[in-house]
């Protein structure tokens, strides 16, 4: 009675708790339209050529200080593709994609959508210049409230479209928990130490927002450390409502998935204009998975994406308050100073569309937008003006996280590695060995991470993990090719899920390949012996014989695994011409299993060489290793 008087007065609103419908995965629908060329009608359309909104900045120098003239950011193109005017069912989120092998630049992608039976102004679409193997090149996304036909302008350096050009559109489908997605709850403080999670974010997860799992697949690839955190935006449409949030974040996994045929979501989080935070990419909850959002830049980097053009539209302060719920939790958890800088490498992907060349080091803030690096308008000129107090707002809250909790720490110290064995390092002999370390305090776990390369290609920076396997004890037996320089990691795992740090257990590389050690001048004949390594190794008598392995890079050591006896000969050894050592294969006792090592004052790349230096004395090799250590 007194509450049913109260609520009668104005003064009290009861709260009535209901069950919540429950989350299911919902499978987009993808519908292909191909694009041949320029439609002729749709050419004599007077409009066929007008200006794409967001194409380029009307402002001389952008806010974190990458210089945007509209002169540089509108590169020259001619009209390679003009589809006609097409009606479509109805969709949220579309994009132009094309075969990730061809040569055409693509120089500009615009569409225009009809929503509410009337057709808009031409948009244009971010160039993504984000490579994945096995799948498409593409436009960033554009969302809708609700197209229902469309239209694709495609511009090339060459005028030729390039192979497999299409437009996609993405109907998310509708799931009965779209209406109550940003019911998330948020983690309890710890009540020991800090972890970062105190202040995480309420955020509505995969299976809040209906992914279907079945379209995404193992995602291996990890940053060791979070240096920068992107903002971004979505092209397209403001106006969409609460309840369509979910089924937008639905349909840009989609488009990334089954458009570009990517393993999954680009985006490590997505905020709406209501402020509701979504999680993109898997584990991004609980660790930093290497995203598609910042071609030559994903590594060390995460992604938040506002829904919505903020080009042309200022966004809301519920959406500006999302973003900076989740920068202020990812600075607090890896001790990030937001108003700081940091260098970031420029990875070497083609058509990243970067500012720098690849292969530069560059110097940003470590809150950024999108175009800072990228020659794209993403996150908007309104949103990028709200940058400076974004970090401000986002220096505050982290200030506030360490008042109240103290520093994050995580919750497990480090592994100790027991050594390796000769017979692992600096040369892993054998394909299989088994590697250990101690057991670490609250560890119910350990991860498993590699980083590698071949010998003839570069290794990833150190940034870069990629995951192996999980175990339950403290070794792991680990398998690598040959050929291949690589180094092992491992992090502890709680009992809640949560990592550990990542500790090096070993550096170590693999013999080549018999078939990469090549016979360059003399006569060098194939021998075998039980006691040999690999049962075999090259032989010659001769003076000035070569062998040769071609085009190593970053040489750092050279290891020979030879037969020695008394009076055997010398083997001069070159990096790219340039003569790095010698090998004397004699010594008093004869071993038929015997490293010698030559080491290089500084990296080199080229062939690694090896020359005999002794007439008539026995020279035998029976595997050769290439070290970047």
């Amino acid at each position: 009675m007194t509450v049913l008087a109260l609520a009668l007065a104005g003064l009290f609103v009861p709260t009535i708790t209901l069950p919540l419908p429950e989350a299911r995965a919902v499978t987009p629908d993808v519908d292909e339209l191909r694009i041949r060329g320029v439609d002729a009608e749709a050419r004599r359309d007077p409009t066929a050529l007008d200006g794409a909104a967001g194409e380029h900045h009307d402002h001389s120098r952008d806010e974190d200080g990458a210089q945007v003239h509209a002169e540089e950011e509108r590169v020259a193109g001619r009209l390679a593709a003009l589809s006609p005017r097409r009606t479509t069912e109805e969709f949220l989120v579309a994009g132009i994609t094309w075969e990730l092998r061809d040569d055409e630049v693509v120089t500009e992608a615009a569409v225009r959508l009809r929503e509410r039976g009337r057709w808009g102004d031409w948009e244009a679409l971010g160039i993504d210049g984000v490579e994945v193997r096995g799948g498409r090149a593409g436009t960033e996304p554009i969302v809708s409230t609700g197209a229902t036909g469309i239209q694709a302008r495609v511009l090339t350096e060459s005028g030729v479209p390039p192979t497999g050009l299409r437009i996609d559109v993405v109907d998310p489908g509708t799931s009965p928990v779209d209406a109550y997605a940003g019911t998330a709850t948020s983690p309890a403080a710890s009540a020991s130490a800090a972890t970062g999670n105190e202040i995480r974010p309420a955020m509505v997860t995969r299976a809040g927002w209906g992914a279907d799992e079945s379209l995404s697949s193992r995602w291996p690839e990890v940053s060791g450390r979070l240096d920068a955190m992107y903002v971004h935006h979505t092209a397209g449409t403001n106006s969409y409502t609460r309840a369509q949030s979910a089924a937008i974040v639905r349909g840009i996994y989609g488009y990334h998935t089954r458009s570009r045929d990517w393993p999954d979501i680009g985006y490590h989080f997505l905020v709406d204009k209501f402020g509701t935070v979504f999680v993109g990419r898997k584990e991004s909850r609980k660790d930093n998975p290497v995203g598609a959002q910042a071609g030559g830049y994903n590594t060390g980097t995460i992604g938040v994406s506002a829904l919505g053009n903020f080009e042309s539209v200022r966004p809301t302060a519920a959406l500006v308050n999302g973003i900076e719920r989740v920068l202020a939790w990812k600075a607090y958890t890896y001790n990030i100073g937001p108003m700081s800088t940091v260098v970031l490498p420029t990875g070497g992907s083609t058509g990243s569309g970067t500012r720098a060349t690849p292969g530069t080091d560059v110097r940003v803030p470590r809150i950024l937008g999108h175009r800072t690096t990228n020659i794209t308008a993403c996150p908007g000129r309104y949103l990028t003006e709200k940058l400076p107090s974004i970090r401000r707002d986002v220096l505050e809250r982290v200030r506030a996280a360490k008042d109240r909790y103290g520093v994050a720490r995580r919750t497990t110290g480090r592994v100790d590695p027991i050594a390796a064995t000769p017979g692992q390092k600096p040369i892993q002999w054998f394909s299989r060995t088994t590697y250990r370390w101690r057991g670490v305090e609250g560890a119910a776990r350990y991860q498993v991470l590699q980083r590698f390369g071949r010998y003839d290609s570069k290794m990833p920076d150190t940034r870069y993990w990629r995951k192996v396997k999980i175990v339950s004890g403290t070794s792991a037996t680990l398998s690598m090719s040959r050929g291949y320089s690589v180094v092992y990691a491992v992090r502890p795992i709680d009992s809640k899920g949560r990592y550990g740090p990542i500790r090096r257990v070993v550096r170590t590389t693999r013999p080549v390949a018999d078939g990469d050690v090549r016979r360059a001048e003399g006569t060098w004949l194939r021998r075998t012996s039980d006691g040999w390594y690999g049962g075999k190794a090259w032989f010659t008598d001769e003076q000035g014989a070569r062998l040769r392995v071609p085009g190593a890079v970053d040489v750092r050591s050279i290891r020979v695994i030879a037969p020695t006896a008394p009076g055997n000969g010398r083997v001069a050894v070159f990096v790219g011409g340039t003569r790095v050592g010698t090998i004397d294969l004699s010594s008093v006792w004869r071993n038929d299993q015997v490293t010698r090592t030559v080491k290089l004052s500084a990296r080199r790349s080229g062939a690694v060489t090896f020359r005999t230096l002794d007439a008539g004395k026995v020279v035998r090799i029976s595997g050769v290793g290439i070290s970047r250590w």
